[in-house]
């Protein structure tokens, strides 16, 4: 084993100390797509002792330019992705506990994630704001340091966030400036290196038991990469790090919640995946890919359903209804 990570354990600043420390720790990884999957990928290499993966999308062939842990025979399967990491995963190092959730985190189930598997920390792979405002407020509430990575296009942000300043700090309020990966794209280098960033603080957490306490920001198109010390930033009034009232994770989840841009998703009774039989193009024992009303559907097996081409909660709340009184004729 020692040999292994020979070259890790003789870097200046990490040693012996930090293998066993990181070898011995689990760590929460939230999504399994560009960010997700690279973390998981790089600390599995480094030798972390267990991972849990929350995710419940499938691998798809737009995935493969960024999520490079991911191939073609992933995408062509409809494999979850969670799935696809594990098996992959034991394939790089099967000293690896792979721990593999197949569900979306939520308001209904982030705090008993957290408590049953105490991590060490708490990784962001997610690409939405929503669950971060989640992510950001059970850490708190929980004491559960927690590192923030987003990116888009050629730009990306990291930060560890341990106490104060949190990410309500930072950011009150969601960005509304209607962007995302679908729309304004994202760039696989940008992705990979926000995600090496992101391991780079779990690697300063083993080392020295806190994060480097620097907001980091990358542009991969000028190559300009800034990192500053954000403590000013702290909110008096925040919510969450002062008040404690933990606004997202009081809220009640909506029927339908926007994904990227067309797309929306919703779980539904887990019966409709087995008396669905028409409009299928392709199917597994765990998915079924839907053409219904001249749009894209993914049907998991634990009732969860992604509309694609939609641009509104109604538009998708009729498509999935609609639907479902087809499954029930």
């Amino acid at each position: 084993m020692s040999e292994r990570f020979d070259r890790q354990i003789k870097s200046p600043g990490f040693g012996q100390a930090a293998q066993d420390k990181l070898s011995s720790s689990t760590f929460l990884i939230i999504g399994g797509g560009a960010l997700g999957s690279t973390v998981s990928e790089m600390l599995a290499r480094s030798g972390a002792g267990h991972l849990v993966i929350c995710d419940m999308d499938v691998v798809s062939l737009s995935n493969l330019h960024r999520q490079s842990l991911f191939d073609e025979a992933d995408s062509t399967a409809y494999s979850l992705k969670v799935d696809a990491l594990a098996s992959h995963i034991n394939r790089i190092n099967s000293n690896v506990k792979v721990t593999t959730i197949s569900e979306e985190v939520t308001v209904n189930n982030i705090e008993s994630i957290i408590e049953r598997y105490k991590p060490l920390l708490v990784i962001d792979g997610t690409d939405n704001f929503a669950t971060r405002y989640i992510i950001n407020d059970a850490c708190h509430k929980h004491n559960m340091p927690w590192i923030y990575g987003a990116c888009l296009n050629v730009n990306g942000t990291v930060y560890g966030i341990e106490n104060q300043p949190c990410l309500r700090c930072i950011l009150p309020n969601e960005p509304t400036t209607g962007q995302d990966c679908a729309t304004s794209g994202i760039m696989p280098q940008t992705a990979h290196l926000v995600a090496s960033i992101q391991v780079s603080e779990v690697m300063h957490y083993i080392s020295h038991g806190h994060f480097s306490g620097k907001l980091t920001t990358i542009d991969c198109e000028k190559m300009i990469f800034k990192s500053r010390n954000i403590d000013a930033i702290h909110n008096p009034a925040c919510p969450t790090c002062m008040n404690k009232d933990y606004p997202a994770l009081k809220q009640s989840l909506s029927f339908v919640t926007k994904m990227c841009r067309g797309k929306y998703q919703t779980h539904v009774s887990s019966n409709l995946f087995n008396t669905i039989n028409e409009y299928i193009i392709h199917q597994n024992e765990h998915f079924k890919l839907l053409s219904f009303r001249e749009r894209k559907i993914h049907l998991l097996s634990n009732g969860r359903i992604i509309v694609f081409n939609v641009y509104s909660s109604e538009e998708a709340t009729a498509v999935i209804e609609d639907l479902i009184k087809h499954a029930q004729t």
